[in-house]
């Protein structure tokens, strides 16, 4: 009687863990939130240069560069909440129904 050897697997096959990270909407999403956490904190930052540099040189050309990149920062926050809802919104399949047009009426 011969037992025939079974055959050796050199890889695994399932899925990679970069392509499970890629993959993981949850660690995307953690991932906007905490830039938009230091977004939102740059603005704050820039606001108060400005309020500081107003108040002392009774404002000027660094002035409105510093309120231009604050405004800039908030856009950008905005635009990372809204990517965010994009990433957290999961595909919805729903079935198709066709009518019978076979029956009459």
């Amino acid at each position: 009687m011969q037992i025939a050897p079974e055959p050796i697997q050199l890889h695994q096959p399932g899925p990679r863990l970069l392509a499970r990270a890629l993959n993981n909407r949850q660690l995307w999403k953690n991932a906007i939130y905490s830039v938009a956490l230091i977004t939102y904190l740059c603005s704050f930052l820039f606001f108060g240069l400005a309020v500081a540099d107003a108040r002392e040189t009774g404002g000027g050309t660094t002035t409105i560069i510093d309120l231009i990149v604050a405004l800039y920062f908030l856009i950008q926050v905005i635009f990372l909440f809204v990517l965010s809802g994009v990433v957290e919104r999961r595909r919805q399949s729903q079935p198709i129904d066709f009518p019978d047009r076979r029956a009459k009426s």
